[in-house]
């Protein structure tokens, strides 16, 4: 096993891919871990926190707080390297068949998990969901720069 496997990333990246976003960056097992946390969202979990995650690295995340809500107002910073992501159970489900294709089809690649997927405010962050596309070595070169 590569020495940075078992890992879940986060980072606020000002104009990545054409938009302020946070990028979610797992392996295999992160992307089990987070769609689980998927999964008790769309089940009547009323809030979880992303420090809650078993294998969030601790050197490279940004604060995020999932909560399940009336309306689909998608993630917001609420503060520096804070954010706040508000969707309903029924999109949380979404995102959470979204995530269980990839771990079906074992490929890396990513997901936007934001306004483009229809009914959620257009003001929020773009969100990327990726797995296996950024390496240890992305985190160590761009994560200061861009989360400070």
């Amino acid at each position: 096993m590569p020495a940075n496997s078992n890992y879940i990333r986060t980072g606020f990246y000002d104009d990545f891919k054409g938009y302020d976003t946070v990028l979610i960056s797992v392996d295999m097992n992160g992307l089990l871990e987070v769609e689980d946390a998927f999964s008790q969202l769309s089940q009547g979990r009323q809030q979880f926190n992303f420090s809650e995650l078993r294998l969030l690295d601790k050197k490279y995340h940004v604060d995020i707080i999932a909560y399940s809500d009336a309306k689909n107002l998608g993630l917001k910073q609420a503060d520096k390297n804070k954010f706040e992501w508000r969707l309903t159970k029924d999109m949380w489900h979404h995102f959470k068949e979204l995530l269980k294709s990839m771990t079906i089809s074992k490929t890396h690649g990513h997901h936007y998990l934001d306004a483009d997927e229809g009914n959620i405010d257009g003001s929020s962050l773009q969100v990327v969901f990726s797995l296996d596309e950024y390496p240890l070595s992305f985190w160590e070169e761009h994560f200061a720069t861009c989360n400070s």
